[in-house]
């Protein structure tokens, strides 16, 4: 298969920035008025130890007002305009979400939004990606380059949108799991042709799933149709953290080493950001690469799900680092272990 043009890449980040600090009023709150003075100071006293754990500083959170379509919308507009690509060849919208889901889905929202302003808009395939969670824009990603080979489409974009803030559980049991996510979103647009920062060489899809890893990270999302209504108490996220840091270690380090072994040099690496301290960091010291080499937001950012590698891929080309022909590798990995890695070369 021939390599893919990155023709543009964005970004785009709530303005909303909760500290840790933030982050622990919010799950005493959430917690009810019963809650003794003594747990809240134990809360309190956990969340200023959450950078040594995880390397996690703040997160950002998009408001109540804000609208997932609008801000896929945007940031697909941004994607087209600065991939110079007119609206009517634009062929496919593919987006991920672990934190929106049902249909009328958001990839099909985005176009109904989209005519309103671009009536040279044609009759684009449409699909959302949201189980394989924190993998779903990778999976995106290989589906955007098979359209793009085998079916001559001109112009795919692959968005993930992700409102994390309102499927977590904000309370003093939901400490592990809260304190991690942030929103974003952040997107690709790809084609068969034409100028670009990037070349996508290889995408490869897979999962490592088994019944005793299925049910380490579990939950749903806000109703694509309805996202300000709040999640379920019972559908709420959970991440069993010391099991998933082993497996996303695991996956991690395997992955690289696929991509070294191939005769890959992994100049920058793109890992999905789950942990800096516990994962990314044990990670690239195992397969040898420089902690300068690894792209990470974590520590700014949380953790965004799918949208945590597009975002870092636009900030990584719109940072004036990368030099022609070097490689950048991207690995996700998700719910049930799922597993989606890419190499890209620069132009």
């Amino acid at each position: 298969m021939l390599p893919t043009v990155v023709r543009a890449t964005t970004h785009i980040l709530p303005s909303h920035v909760v500290s840790n600090e933030e982050i622990a009023e919010r799950l005493i709150a959430g917690s009810g008025e019963r809650i003794a003075e003594s747990d809240r100071s134990h809360i309190r006293a956990r969340a200023r130890d959450i950078r040594r754990k995880t390397g996690l500083v703040e997160r950002r959170f998009f408001g109540p007002e804000e609208d997932p379509v609008e801000r896929a919308h945007a940031a697909l507009g941004q994607l087209l305009d600065r991939g110079q690509a007119p609206w009517s060849e634009l062929d496919a919208i593919i987006v991920s979400s672990s934190s929106i889901h049902g249909f009328p889905g958001v990839s099909q929202q985005i176009v109904a939004r989209a005519r309103r302003d671009h009536p040279e808009l044609g009759d684009p395939f449409v699909l959302d990606i949201g189980s394989n969670a924190c993998t779903s824009f990778m999976y995106g990603l290989g589906l955007a380059r098979s359209l793009i080979a085998t079916q001559g489409y001109r112009h795919v974009a692959c968005i993930a949108v992700e409102f994390s803030s309102r499927c977590i559980e904000y309370s003093t049991a939901a400490f592990g799991t809260s304190t991690l996510f942030g929103d974003a979103v952040a997107g690709v647009l790809l084609a068969p042709e034409g100028e670009g920062p990037a070349r996508l060489a290889s995408v490869r899809m897979a999962s490592w799933i088994d019944a005793e890893g299925i049910g380490h990270i579990r939950g749903a999302g806000t109703a694509a149709c309805a996202p300000a209504a709040p999640v379920p108490a019972a559908e709420r996220w959970y991440v069993s953290g010391p099991p998933v840091a082993l497996g996303a270690i695991e996956i991690l380090t395997s992955e690289v080493r696929r991509y070294q072994q191939a005769g890959v040099n992994v100049d920058w690496l793109i890992p999905h950001q789950a942990n800096l301290t516990r994962i990314l960091h044990p990670a690239c010291d195992t397969v040898g690469v420089p902690r300068d080499r690894l792209c990470a937001s974590f520590e700014r950012t949380g953790n965004t799900s799918s949208a945590s590698i597009p975002l870092l891929l636009d900030e990584l080309l719109a940072g004036g680092r990368v030099r022609a022909g070097e490689s950048v590798v991207m690995v996700g990995f998700g719910a049930s272990y799922s597993v989606g890695s890419a190499h890209l070369t620069i132009a």
